[in-house]
Order: C-alpha cells, then sequence, then structure tokens
C-alpha cells in the first residue's frame, strides 16, 4: 500500500514536471526555434562539411558570431526597435570582422586546418560583416528614433564625443597589436589585421554591458533577441579560447620574444571574464524558463 502510495507520488510529480518543461518550450518557442536551428546547422557542417578536426573550434566560432548578429537583424525586422542595443559595440564587431577578413580572404595562416576553412570559415565572417553592417544601418536609419541614445555613452570623456567613444578601446588594441602580433601568414600588414581583430573583439561586449548596467531597476529585463546575441558572441569566443588553449604555442616565434601566444590566450580568456555576470544570469534565466533579469545593483538609479 506504502509502495502504491509513493509510487503515485512520484509518478504525479513527473507529469508536473513534464508539463512545466512543456509550458516553457511553448512559451518560448522562439527562442527554441532559434536555437534547435542553430545546433542542427552547427551538426549539419560538422558532418558534411568538416573532417571532424580540432580547429573546426574556430569555423563553430565564427558560425556563433554570424548567429549572434541574425538574432540581432531579427529584432529589428521583426520588432521595429533597436532600444537596448549598443551601436558603438556594433561597431566594433565591424573593425572586428574586417580586419579578420583582411587576413584570412587571401592568406591561410589563421584558417581552421579542415575543409571548413576551405570557404565556410571565409563565408561566415563575410556575411557576418555584412549583417554587422544591416544592423548598423537600422541604428543610424529606419529605427534611430528607438536607439537608445542616452544609454549608449561609454566613451564619452571630455573632448571625445559619445559617437566616438571606442577611441579609448580601438586605438590601444590597434597599437598593441601593431608591436606584439604572431606571424603565421608571413606578410606584416596581414598578420597585424588578424591581431587587431582578435585584440578588439576581447573588448567589443564591453559598450553593451556598460549600456545595460545605466538602466534603471525597473528595466533591468533584457529582451530575448538581445539576450541571445550577446550570449551567442560569448559562446564564439569560448569555442575560440578552447581553440587557442591548445594551439597558442604555434603563434609564439622569434620575432614576438616567444610569448605572443599566451598573451592572445590571455586577451581570449579576459572576455570570457568581462562576460562571466552575464553568463550566469543568461543560463539561470534559460533554466527556469523567463526572461534574462539584470542584477539590480548593476543598474543605474
Amino acid at each position: 500500500m506504502f509502495n502504491d502510495d509513493r509510487s503515485a507520488a512520484f509518478n504525479g510529480m513527473g507529469m508536473k514536471r513534464r508539463e512545466s518543461i512543456k509550458d516553457r518550450i511553448i512559451a518560448n518557442k522562439g527562442s527554441v526555434i532559434l536555437w534547435g536551428g542553430f545546433f542542427c546547422f552547427i551538426l549539419f557542417v560538422y558532418h558534411f562539411l568538416s573532417d571532424g578536426d580540432f580547429s573546426f573550434l574556430l569555423t563553430l566560432g565564427g558560425i556563433a558570431r554570424c548567429f549572434a548578429m541574425v538574432n540581432l537583424t531579427l529584432k529589428f525586422s521583426l520588432q521595429k526597435s533597436c532600444a537596448g542595443v549598443s551601436l558603438k559595440t556594433l561597431q566594433m564587431y565591424s573593425i572586428v570582422f574586417f580586419f579578420r577578413l583582411c587576413s584570412i580572404l587571401v592568406y591561410e595562416g589563421y584558417l581552421p586546418f579542415d575543409r571548413s576553412g576551405d570557404w565556410l570559415y571565409q563565408t561566415v565572417e563575410v556575411i557576418a560583416l555584412l549583417l554587422t553592417l544591416v544592423n548598423m544601418f537600422f541604428v543610424l536609419g529606419p529605427f534611430k528614433t528607438t536607439y537608445t541614445r542616452h544609454l549608449d555613452t561609454f566613451g564619452m570623456f571630455k573632448m571625445v564625443p559619445s559617437f566616438a567613444g571606442i577611441v579609448w578601446l580601438v586605438a590601444p588594441c590597434v597599437l598593441f597589436a601593431m608591436i606584439l602580433h604572431p606571424t603565421l601568414n608571413g606578410n606584416y600588414f596581414t598578420d597585424v589585421a588578424w591581431t587587431i581583430a582578435c585584440y578588439v573583439e576581447t573588448f567589443a561586449m564591453v559598450p553593451q554591458l556598460y549600456l545595460f548596467n545605466k538602466r534603471k531597476a525597473s528595466e533591468n529585463t533584457v529582451e530575448d533577441y538581445t539576450s541571445h546575441f550577446v550570449f551567442a558572441l560569448g559562446i564564439a569566443r569560448f569555442m575560440n579560447f578552447l581553440f587557442w588553449m591548445s594551439s597558442y604555442h604555434e603563434l609564439n616565434d622569434n620575432y614576438s620574444g616567444g610569448y605572443v601566444g599566451y598573451i592572445v590566450l590571455i586577451f581570449q580568456f579576459t572576455q570570457l571574464a568581462i562576460m562571466g555576470q552575464y553568463f550566469y544570469n543568461y543560463l539561470k534565466a534559460a533554466a527556469t524558463g523567463g526572461p534574462m533579469q539584470l542584477p539590480q545593483y548593476n543598474s543605474a538609479v
């Protein structure tokens, strides 16, 4: 008798749990479709367009960046609003994609070793750049009245106007890249271009996180498409970090003193550290099925 009662209780709890999961899926079906499509595409690419080499992580990172920009384009197109998105972060990613393409379209030093490095990796980066430019057009053009310009003020200091605020992040990265860079391409300009993209990408999310932090406590919910956009860019950086963690020694050479690989790895890790709290809150929201909430102590009053 007691066993029957206990079994019924467990069955009831199991049914409630399944119903809860089903309700979450229905409530977030748009996000489920987006991420489901992303993972299906990854599996397709891995099985049919890759040799299964470890360097596929570079291609996976590129696909994640492109997926992030797709999320943002969908947000702007469907919602007719660019509220909560930092134009400065888009500016920095346009720099990242442009300089990386300057390095990988002609030379092969920084390409994945498997078949995905023949054309797919480059194609994904081109599409990501085009989507970034389209998203910048939306912010500055059709939906400029919805742009939260008063929050996107990173870098506005003394004589530097708000729209040029990224100079505080980009300029040091460019100068540092000119001094310390790997030489896998054997060409100064393309090697520096790749390094600029690497260093700038480390700090590209800072203006977006700064915008989040300036929100009022009553506005601490992050809209779904925007949260997916930021998280997908974090996934991209994590994939790159995993790859270079095992391959950083290939970047070391006599020109750099034998330690530029360590510097690149530090830059890769730095962005993960910068976004650590965001990752936690995003995954917490995904586990509960609710909207993503920023900590109130991170918000401006």
